[in-house]
């Protein structure tokens, strides 16, 4: 999704986007996919760092945040883009010639479409590249996987002059990547973004509270309208322990940071722990145990407990009589799990087994 936080709190890594520019422009690869475990940075690196480089060398750039389109029309909104892509700014002409009449051509499929479409690429200048965010949005899709696979396929159908760049999310217990983005993409793991990052923001801690911390010392010989505040406590040691406990995940450290910014009586220890709760409560699944149907729970305790085949005439029985429920159909039982890894409480290995994300969660239901 599109980043709104302030340009001063971010960590450039124009390193990294260069080498993978480079890798790009030299033919090493023609389709990447980038991918880290949810809130790592992946889509800031791609709007703050990639983008802008891309630009700077003379990319022709597109980006497409697959999280930011309604589920229901993603498949249609991510086929319009790469027809605009393809067509580069040759797309008027193109409506043009609808509005004028011409005979509709035989109708392809979205391979061959694709194909013919890049291709035009090929007489480009302009090197272009198109980025897809959140691509395992994609995937989780009816068909998702088929239109993923005609669009890699289109990509390697092209030399040179058009590059794909995709990000994907894995879970820290799920870490199968997809298959497909295996098998027709390079794969990259996001580094981790190292030590740099907190200095980088301590440093930012420190400017925007220099001013506070003056006029705290001009107040000191009076009643001090900043007595009780936690200015200066932030240091480097102490914030690198923080970021290990916060399981190196960019976004809760910044949140951290930002937090004793804005809040400056409440103690390094106590926003650590708000940060702490809410990594435990975001970071493995979108969805409480409260708000699971009588399906979805009786589901994952089958599942911690090792029972793979969900779709049995049987085990659907059995469903339906805890549930009590007439009857529990293959669609039910398959609405449910989509749900579940939708909203990341299971992740999914190979051979359609399912796992569940929270290994807290796996043990407890387990027993």
């Amino acid at each position: 999704m599109l980043m709104s936080s302030s340009q001063g709190w971010h960590y450039p890594r124009t390193e990294l986007a260069n080498a993978l520019l480079n890798t790009l422009h030299a033919g090493l690869a023609q389709s990447v996919t980038l991918a880290a475990a949810g809130q790592m940075g992946k889509s800031e690196f791609l709007q703050y760092d990639l983008i802008p480089l891309a630009e700077q060398q003379g990319w022709r750039v597109r980006y497409f945040a697959c999280d930011a389109i309604s589920p229901k029309a993603l498949l249609r909104q991510l086929v319009e883009l790469l027809a605009d892509f393809a067509a580069g700014e040759k797309w008027l002409a193109r409506q043009f010639a609808s509005l004028t009449g011409q005979a509709p051509k035989a109708k392809q499929t979205l391979a061959e479409r694709l194909a013919k479409e890049l291709s035009q690429l090929r007489e480009e200048k302009r090197r272009s590249l198109l980025l897809i965010d959140d691509v395992d949005l994609v995937l989780r899709q009816a068909n998702g996987d088929a239109m993923l696979r005609d669009i890699l396929q289109a990509f390697a159908g092209i030399a040179g002059r058009a590059k794909l760049v995709m990000t994907a999310s894995i879970s820290n217990e799920a870490h199968a990547i997809p298959l497909l983005l295996q098998q027709q993409s390079s794969v990259l793991q996001l580094p981790d973004i190292g030590v740099g990052f907190v200095r980088h923001l301590v440093s930012q801690y420190q400017l925007r509270t220099q001013g506070q911390r003056e006029d705290e010392r001009a107040f000191a010989k009076v009643s001090s309208p900043y007595e009780g505040i936690t200015w200066g406590q932030v240091d480097e040691g102490g914030m690198l322990d923080a970021f290990n406990r916060l399981q190196r995940i960019p976004y809760y450290q910044r949140a951290l940071i930002e937090d004793l910014v804005l809040n400056p009586q409440r103690t390094t220890v106590e926003a650590l722990q708000q940060q702490q709760l809410r990594l435990q409560r975001h970071r493995v699944s979108a969805l409480s145990w409260e708000d699971m149907s009588r399906l979805d729970r009786l589901l994952l305790v089958e599942i911690a407990k090792g029972v793979d085949r969900l779709y049995g005439n049987a085990f659907r029985d059995y469903l339906a009589m805890q549930t009590g429920a007439a009857a529990v159909s293959s669609s039910q039982v398959q609405s449910s799990l989509k749900k579940l890894v939708r909203n990341r409480v299971l992740g999914q290995r190979g051979e359609g087994r399912f796992v569940i994300i929270d290994p807290h969660l796996a043990l407890a239901l387990s027993v």
